[in-house]
């Protein structure tokens, strides 16, 4: 993820025109007729959405978001007639995304369809290339927003789409846009049953469809436009509804922040689930801290972890704006200073910011006065503040995931193995026995004591985090601060602070010598903190789950022997694995190796995996999809034994 430009434009008649394509965003005369004509009539919509059951759910997917007139346009219609329980998956690619204030003033022109806009506003995307994902009306409407050039999103969408709206700017503005890529895209994420509508009936356009495989249908236009576009893909296969089990629910095991995620994720889905803790109650072991920092730490070049880090923390800052109020919170959206307290990061930050790869709203440089400004306590040190992120609380916020009507907890189970059966998984867990069609694993390292998960490359890493009361004595922190490691603004009048980072060594019980250095830390970026004696401190341990390439393991689990026989051929020639397909256990998952990010990266994971489930659009790109597939490590121990 990296920053997009966004739109310049000027008003003509109260309308949006781009000054770049010299075009508008939409027709003056009457743009929501316009959009009713063209889209919900052209696709046939109304009609469509009262069938739509709560199972299925519907994706549209639109080239060119602009003002966002077509999103609300079916958002009404959706909402007057689809079922309640069904939802609506609405994804829009834009390259140059409408600042906020050009938005609302775009959207002050329809009040009769914007009475979502302060969800708008609060879940609005910084101009970062990648998927946003903001959610309407109690969850009914989800809305993808992907920036960024269409030829390169596209390709990354993995959606089974029911409607195209073939918008953006007309082919003699923006040739870029109608070009094969699109067409051949549109084809691959289509069935027998999508449908798509344009404004333009363009020779290349009708072209470029009947070359994919699309019939299509002259229609009047609407307006000036004698006549437009609409049409339905005859070359797919019908669309295939992962239906929930009415009698054998989701099992996920493990009630961490990866099992809650994933867990709630399915919930609202409409799966039943049930999850099985070995512990005694939720969030025992790593995500059992009484608070942790929700931030992403930026590489000065762009790469996958950076990228999926991104995704999470926004899809996480989006989820905790949605949240209830609890007292206490289970998180806030109070800001989080990294500190540059060595040359050598002093160095790094200096470069980012020269980069100018992120906006200004997303993450800021300043300066030790300014920094003190924003803490609340004074520190020695420059950094970079990031004005939307914060803390969560991991514990409490596990048990907030975990209680909902559809799930279901069984705590002291602790499993001892899972088989495959006639397509249902035998769960043992002591003398107790569950079954499932689908089970989950978040287990973190422990997922290694299951058989068919031994091949992974996973470990354990000891952390331990300190605690002290929040007396006056101490300075009251307005914001996360993280050197070299982090504490956070208090929280029911206690401050946690840490974390250690060992390898080596084992044991629950927490440690003199780590509280110490946790303490040291701390002194060192905010220096006021050395009243605390070693006396004062108490704290906890856990183990952050890391991989071999520090990215989460999530996804449909391979059958190990079946890939490596299917891919054997990579030991002489990569190149003629490349269209295979890997081999997996059916209804097996993983959501483990989330390290120290399980805050901005087990939300969006939880849904990742609720969308290979169920098959609704998957939340991240398809080069992120492939860099957490459990499957990677097998590929590339076959590669590195090419001869």
């Amino acid at each position: 993820m990296q920053r997009v430009n966004t739109a310049t434009l000027h008003w003509k008649e109260n309308t949006p025109v781009s000054d770049l394509f010299d075009d508008v965003y939409f027709n003056i005369a009457g743009g929501t007729d316009e959009t009713q004509h063209v889209f919900i009539e052209g696709n046939q919509l109304n009609q469509r959405f009262k069938k739509t059951s709560s199972q299925q759910g519907f994706v549209i997917a639109e080239t060119g978001f602009g003002t966002g007139l077509n999103f609300l346009v079916t958002r009404k219609s959706w909402l007057t007639h689809a079922s309640p329980e069904a939802r609506l998956h609405f994804i829009s690619i834009e390259k140059f995304p409408l600042n906020l204030a050009d938005i609302q003033q775009a959207w002050h022109a329809w009040p009769d369809l914007t009475d979502c806009l302060s969800e708008l506003i609060a879940q609005y995307p910084p101009p970062l290339s990648g998927f946003h994902h903001l959610s309407f009306d109690q969850g009914r409407i989800q809305l993808t927003l992907i920036y960024g050039d269409l030829m390169e999103m596209l390709p990354q969408l993995d959606a089974s789409v029911d409607a195209w709206f073939l918008d953006g700017f007309a082919p003699s503005k923006n040739p870029q846009m109608w070009q094969p890529i699109l067409y051949q895209n549109m084809a691959r994420l289509s069935h027998a049953e999508t449908t798509f509508a344009t404004f333009t009936v363009a020779r290349q356009v009708r072209d470029g469809l009947s070359e994919v495989g699309f019939a299509w249908t002259k229609r009047p236009g609407f307006g000036r436009k004698r006549e437009m576009l609409t049409g339905v893909y005859q070359a797919g296969q019908r669309r295939h509804i992962n239906s929930p089990q009415s009698d054998l629910p989701i099992l996920v095991i493990g009630a961490g922040l990866a099992g809650a995620s994933t867990a709630r994720a399915l919930a609202e889905q409409g799966y039943e689930v049930c999850v099985l803790e070995a512990q005694k109650a939720a969030a025992m072991e790593g995500s059992g801290n009484p608070q942790g920092a929700l931030y992403a730490k930026l590489a000065v070049q762009a790469s996958p972890a950076t990228s999926l880090h991104l995704h999470g923390l926004l899809y996480s800052v989006n989820q905790i704006k949605r949240l209830p109020d609890m007292n206490p919170p289970l998180a806030s959206l109070c800001g989080v200073l990294q500190l540059a307290t060595d040359e050598k990061e002093q160095q790094r930050q200096r470069q980012l910011s020269a980069s100018a790869l992120y906006p200004p709203s997303l993450v800021k440089a300043v300066d030790a006065e300014e920094a003190s400004l924003i803490l609340g306590a004074t520190t020695p040190y420059s950094g970079l503040f990031f004005p939307q992120a914060g803390w969560v609380a991991p514990a409490d916020m596990c048990r907030y995931l975990l209680d909902h009507p559809r799930i279901t907890c069984h705590f002291d189970q602790t499993v001892v193995s899972i088989e495959l059966e006639d397509d249902v998984w035998h769960t043992v867990s002591q003398s107790k026995h569950y079954y499932a069609q689908q089970v989950v694993v978040c287990t973190a390292s422990d997922a290694k004591k299951i058989r068919q998960l031994q091949h992974l490359p996973i470990k354990p890493i000891r952390g331990q985090t300190s605690q002290v009361a929040a007396t006056p004595l101490l300075p009251r922190l307005k914001t996360v601060v993280c050197g070299d490691g982090y504490i956070s603004p208090s929280r029911e009048q206690s401050y946690c602070f840490g974390a250690t980072f060992d390898l080596h060594a084992l044991g629950r019980e927490c440690r003199d010598i780590d509280h110490q250095k946790n303490l040291q830390m701390l002194c060192k970026a905010v220096p006021e903190f050395r009243a605390i004696t070693l006396d004062q401190c108490s704290g906890r341990t856990g183990y952050r789950c890391s991989t071999a390439d520090y990215l989460p393991i999530v996804g449909q689990v391979a059958h190990v022997n079946d890939t490596l026989h299917a891919f054997a051929s990579l030991r002489q020639d990569a190149n003629s694995c490349h269209n295979k397909k890997i081999p997996r256990l059916k209804g097996l998952y993983i959501n483990v190796g989330h390290g120290s990010k399980g805050l901005i990266t087990c939300p969006i994971s939880g849904e990742l995996i609720t969308a290979m489930i169920s098959g609704s659009p998957m939340p991240l790109p398809n080069t992120l999809l492939k860099r957490l597939d459990p499957a990677r490590f097998l590929l590339r121990d076959l590669a590195r034994r090419r001869i």
